[in-house]
């Protein structure tokens, strides 16, 4: 459970771009939503052109009236019943005391319209209910309102001239009816003759109060209001009014626009004082500010949506849930998909990093792409592979100390073995020349002592030698050498040796210059010749070589066993006490110090040994 709730990468990935989505699709219905909104007021200003019709009517009212009175009244009908298109009836006249005197909307005519459904075939009544009284037709009203929303509400009628019409459409005043009765309430009844009770339903109702209407005022799914209340629209505006305009002592140049909400209904204000005949203003410049004293009233236009908020958030919310669903599903697919490409390639790093924690650098991540984590997949192939290369380095030169120290105990062991020998032949020497009388074998004896004596010396200088060389502080002083005279001369100074044996040298091809040290390289050379003679038998022949780089030295000597080529550079290798042991251990450090390879190889006639020099 509890690995269940840990917040690994992957879930913190994966909420953050779950929650980036979301926001994005929050920031994208709240977008609509106000696009919406400002749709509907510009729409709304728009269709009235309210604007230009309240700059008219201010105009008009500044050049022909000093008070407000039932001529400007009847202006403000004639100019707005001049305007082609949409009836405007939300207009009013504030005196200076925002007391309104004047309403436009209460000049309407209130009429019932009522719905027949007969056979499929639905007919409409229009009654103008001017003519009845102001009780009956609150009476009328309340009823109305208490019932809106039953689309069956009964009303009976009966009229003379109601069954001659053929129009599905009729419109007919209270004094065309002889009945009129609204669920079981009577209201009027003079019928003659026994005319005919129709029974209609109520559809629709308004005055200068309201509006009501059974279907619902919007014929769509996303609003079922039935009731819209002008009175209460009215003292709104009038109340958003009084707080626009300035106070007493206070100036003003123009009229004031608003945009209000309430009860989620939204509201267009265009408000315009309307300014005395004979006022001055107060400034005389381009922006003409007058006293508020000069105000004879404020006439007032309002556009409004009823319930604006509700409709809209059905519209962009509500009726394209399935959209947001299905976007909401997709988000949590492309979420998913992500957190698991990226945290994919961060488990194979994490794998990776403990198989390099466990020593197993073979390992390797995927490095085509070019981001963050492909970088970072490649600075660990790399760090890697150093720790492999540096591993083993380490790991090669613990074994090198660990050879060395062999190294150290053998040489320890062979030295004491070497130094041993020659000293117990002196110590024994000396015990006959000390029990001796004879002069002739005491001189032989010294001249034995003396023999072995060299014979330390030798071996102690070839220590020396080739401990200077496996140092690495030895220095080269390389030079350009003439490898055919460097030859010849060491083969000048085994002169007496090889007549002695009657060895002869043949020396081949052409030999070239070469880069090195002529000291460190003649005891290399030497070395190969003393080697070489002690190894040829007697009339036998040495053949120094160069071919292609390399240059040999082949003796006629036996052919060496496997083991013999495997140990034959070591130190203190050697078939007899005659040298030290140590002369190709120290060709061989003096060799690798200029970089030239070497080898050592049976050969058809014994045995040859190789520098590769170039």
């Amino acid at each position: 459970m509890r690995k269940i709730l840990r917040w690994t990468l992957g879930k913190k990935i994966f909420i953050l771009i779950l929650l980036c989505f979301s926001l994005i699709q929050v920031l994208n219905v709240t977008l609509d939503f106000h696009r919406e909104k400002s749709h509907i007021y510009t729409q709304n200003d728009n269709i009235y052109n309210i604007d230009v019709l309240s700059q008219q009517l201010s105009i008009l009212y500044n050049q022909k009236y000093n008070d407000l009175n039932s001529s400007f009244y009847e202006d403000i009908e004639q100019t707005l019943e001049a305007e082609d298109g949409y009836k405007i009836d939300s207009v009013f006249v504030l005196n200076p005391d925002l007391e309104m005197v004047y309403n436009l909307r209460e000049h309407n005519t209130p009429y019932l319209t009522l719905r027949n459904e007969n056979e499929g075939i639905t007919t409409y009544l229009q009654i103008n209910l001017s003519q009845i009284p102001i009780d009956q037709q609150k009476q009328i009203e309340n009823i109305l309102r208490q019932h809106v929303e039953n689309n069956q509400l009964p009303v009976d009628m009966a009229s003379p001239i109601y069954a001659l019409q053929d129009n599905p459409n009729v419109s007919m005043t209270i004094e065309d009816l002889s009945y009129l009765s609204i669920n079981g309430q009577i209201f009027l009844d003079h019928r003659q003759n026994n005319e005919k009770i129709h029974t209609m339903h109520f559809e629709s109702y308004e005055s200068a109060n309201c509006l009501l209407s059974a279907q619902g005022l919007y014929l769509d799914e996303y609003d079922d209001s039935h009731e819209d209340n002008y009175q209460k629209h009215d003292a709104f505006i009038r109340d958003c009014v009084s707080s626009m305009f300035p106070q007493q002592g206070e100036t003003f140049s123009s009229g004031i626009s608003s945009l209000e909400e309430k009860d989620g209904t939204f509201y267009s204000i265009h408000s315009i004082p309307l300014i005395s005949k004979n006022a001055k203003p107060v400034e005389a410049d381009m922006y003409e500010e007058y006293d508020v004293q000069d105000v004879d009233g404020y006439l007032v236009f309002y556009t409004h949506e009823l319930n604006a908020i509700s409709r809209i958030t059905q519209q962009v919310i509500y009726s394209k849930m399935i959209i947001y669903v299905i976007s909401f599903i997709v988000c949590i697919v492309i979420s998913l998909l992500i957190s698991y490409i990226l945290t994919r390639r961060i488990k194979k790093i994490n794998q990776c990093t403990l198989a390099i924690a466990n020593n197993d650098f073979d390992i390797h991540l995927n490095e085509k792409s070019k981001d963050e984590l492909g970088v970072l997949s490649h600075n660990i192939n790399q760090m890697s592979q150093q720790l492999k290369t540096t591993i083993q380095q380490l790991n090669d030169e613990i074994e090198y100390v660990k050879k060395l120290e062999g190294m150290r105990k053998e040489f320890i062991a062979n030295f004491t073995h070497e130094i041993k020998t020659p000293l117990s032949i002196i110590n024994g020497y000396i015990e006959l020349i000390e029990a001796g009388k004879d002069d002739l074998k005491k001189q032989q004896y010294l001249s034995a002592i003396h023999q072995e004596i060299e014979h330390i010396n030798q071996l102690i200088m070839a220590m020396l030698d080739l401990s200077r060389l496996e140092s690495g502080h030895v220095e080269l002083h390389k030079e350009d050498i003439d490898l055919e005279d460097l030859l010849m001369s060491i083969v000048e100074t085994f002169a007496p040796i090889l007549k002695k044996k009657h060895i002869h040298v043949v020396m081949e091809d052409e030999f070239p210059h070469i880069q090195g040290d002529i000291k460190e390289l003649q005891t290399v050379f030497q070395n190969f010749m003393s080697n070489a003679i002690k190894h040829t038998p007697q009339n036998g022949h040495i053949y120094i070589k160069y071919h292609q780089g390399i240059l040999s030295f082949e003796n006629e000597g036996k052919p060496l066993s496997h083991e013999q080529k495997e140990t034959i550079w070591d130190t203190y290798v050697s078939s007899d006490r005659q040298g030290t042991g140590l002369g190709l251990a120290i060709c061989r450090s003096i060799l690798e110090l200029h970089g030239f390879q070497y080898d050592v190889c049976n050969s058809e006639k014994g045995v040859e040994f190789q520098i590769h020099i170039l």
